[in-house]
């Protein structure tokens, strides 16, 4: 009767799970680490074959027909263009009447030349001293002169001026502008096209340099900056003289 009683119990079940037996051998981890890597490191290769092989069918011939990739344009570097330096443009002329002899005046102001030569290069208008933005050149007499044209171009301006005297500016290329200052008179018209050596005035005196009595002051604007002249007037003048 004990037996058949026992029999007719429920026997317990223990379920007996492979995976966690396979998890606890001391192997389980490194092998499944190693897989998990080789599987990732074909997948790798396998993409990078698939796009080598995109670019070799992108990049050769084929059929005839050659794919090339476009190249990107450089566009230049903007507000860099350089201001041309004696000698890209025709010499300048020394805007003086043919016969006349004269002498160099007061210089160009120079920010790079020795205090000096600034301070000579200074003028001094109502108690103040202000840069010298070009040359003056005077006849050795102290007379009136001839001034000419110091290279082809076209008169852009003419005005007198109640500092400065009668003012004439002449338009080139390269961005160069010639400008004739402290002028008694002027005998072209804005429009007119001058050539060089060409009489366009005569010297005068002007308030704000009249310590200077008669003289022309001459200019050399290159894309609206003054300049030294003297960069740019022919050299061996025989007939100028420095003062």
């Amino acid at each position: 009767m004990e037996d058949q009683k026992n029999q007719n119990q429920p026997i317990p079940f223990k379920k007996a799970s492979t995976w966690k037996k396979v998890m606890g051998k001391k192997w389980a981890f490194p092998a499944i680490y190693i897989g998990t890597a080789a599987i990732i490191l074909a997948f790798v290769m396998w993409y990078q074959g698939s796009v080598m092989n995109t670019v070799s069918n992108l990049t050769n011939p084929k059929d005839g027909v050659a794919v090339t990739t476009p190249e990107t344009p450089v566009a230049p570097p903007q507000g860099e263009e350089a201001v041309p330096v004696a000698g890209t443009v025709q010499p300048l002329a020394w805007p003086v009447g043919k016969g006349v002899q004269y002498e160099l005046g007061m210089s160009f102001y120079d920010e790079q030349a020795s205090k000096d030569n600034q301070q000579k290069a200074l003028v001094k208008y109502n108690n103040s001293f202000f840069p010298h933005t070009g040359i003056d050149l005077k006849s050795t007499d102290g007379k009136g002169f001839d001034v000419v044209a110091a290279l082809a171009g076209k008169v852009v301006k003419v005005e007198n001026d109640p500092l400065v005297g009668k003012v004439i500016e002449v338009e080139h290329t390269d961005k160069m502008v010639t400008v004739y200052q402290s002028l008694e008179n002027v005998v072209v018209k804005p429009g007119d096209a001058v050539t060089q050596g060409q009489v366009i005035g005569s010297a005068g005196r002007n308030e704000y340099e009249k310590d200077s009595g008669v003289h022309l002051h001459f200019e050399v604007r290159v894309e609206d900056k003054s300049v030294n002249p003297e960069k740019y007037l022919i050299q061996g003048d025989t007939e100028v003289k420095n003062q």
